[in-house]
């Protein structure tokens, strides 16, 4: 089964997805030995976490890319069409020729 979640999508082993998961393990090792033994520097765990951020983007890579930045791409341009033509409810009031007592 950890085999099948180290395989890319060629059916391949991935050595990203392979360091990914050595480096989570020993993380993981590393809190429970720092819970009970060892008192280990929080610089190790920023440097951990670093290391752990850089191999999930080298695992996720183009992928991500693929699937992901279209759909950023799309937010970006609905926020700055938003923002350069807000649009204004076709009412009554935004009528320019409107005036107060236009009522009756």
């Amino acid at each position: 089964m950890i085999k099948e979640i180290l395989k890319d999508e060629k059916g391949n082993m991935s050595a990203a997805r392979t360091f990914l998961l050595s480096s989570l393990l020993f993380t993981g090792v590393l809190i429970v030995l720092d819970s009970t033994v060892w008192e280990v520097p929080e610089v190790a765990y920023t440097l951990l976490g670093s290391l752990s951020v850089g191999l999930l983007a080298w695992a996720g890579g183009p992928r991500v890319a693929q699937y992901v930045a279209p759909q950023i791409g799309a937010v970006a341009s609905g926020i700055a069409k938003s923002i350069k033509e807000p649009r204004r409810p076709n009412l009554l009031d935004n009528n320019p020729e409107y005036r107060e007592h236009d009522e009756k």
